[in-house]
């Protein structure tokens, strides 16, 4: 099966937008490809996420916007299975950014909280980082889209690992948000 483990950070704020992407292409569970960029969102970063992310104004002014890669993140995500930890925030916020440069993104899905829900019961606590702890996996930089991907991309595989490619197919979401 083919993966695009996805990541995004964003401006908060009433015009969300991307200002870091992240992708982890896994191919039967080998990472084939990595992407990462800054972007400059157009608008300003709610000094909260400037906070938890640590990506600034200035770190993304200058950068280019999503519109410039737009077609390259496409071409990265087509035909694989969206993957993303809560990719339901994720998928909505690249679709959105995809449609306002006339690309409709429209893949199949899969959520690694709730695949590790099932795989991995009973763990005190789902989110990224605790998940990863808790599953002794390699620590990472966490709100930074490239390294919270990797480590999307790290739970996705032990899930895998420890159950099969059977066992997840029904975790993958084909209707569209």
């Amino acid at each position: 099966m083919k993966f695009a483990v996805v990541d995004v950070e964003t401006s908060g704020g009433k015009e969300n937008r991307i200002t870091e992407v992240g992708i982890v292409l896994l191919d039967d569970l080998t990472i084939s490809h990595t992407f990462h960029s800054l972007i400059d969102p157009g608008v300003m970063i709610d000094p909260f996420v400037q906070k938890l992310t640590g990506i600034t104004q200035s770190m993304v002014n200058g950068k280019p916007q999503f519109r410039l890669f737009a077609e390259e993140i496409f071409s990265l995500l087509e035909n694989r299975i969206f993957v993303a930890h809560n990719v339901t925030f994720d998928y909505r916020i690249m679709a959105e950014e995809l449609k306002r440069c006339c690309i409709k993104l429209n893949t199949p899905r899969l959520c690694t909280i709730k695949l590790a829900r099932k795989i991995f019961p009973k763990l005190p606590s789902y989110s990224l980082g605790n998940l990863i702890h808790s599953l002794g996996l390699e620590d990472f930089s966490h709100h930074r889209a490239l390294e919270d991907a990797k480590a999307a991309a790290q739970i996705l595989t032990l899930c895998i690992e420890k159950s099969s490619i059977d066992h997840i197919k029904p975790f993958v979401k084909n209707n569209r948000i």
